[in-house]
């Protein structure tokens, strides 16, 4: 459960951290990353979220080991 809450509270904090960011990017620096306005925050947020699975699926094969 702590787990699930610990994730819940990244996820929230990367997607307000990508709102705050894209707003001092712009659209010829957005299109230099290849993103938009309109994808940025969630492919951060689907970013960060693949990150935190990674970690912890290593962590249950190590746990299987």
């Amino acid at each position: 459960m702590l787990k699930k809450i610990y994730k819940v509270m990244v996820l929230s904090r990367a997607a307000s951290a990508a709102n705050e960011t894209l707003r001092t990017l712009s659209d010829s620096q957005l299109d230099d990353i290849g993103l938009s306005r309109a994808n940025f925050v969630s492919k951060l947020v689907n970013s960060v979220r693949k990150d935190l699975d990674d970690v912890e699926n290593k962590k249950s094969k190590r746990e299987m080991i």
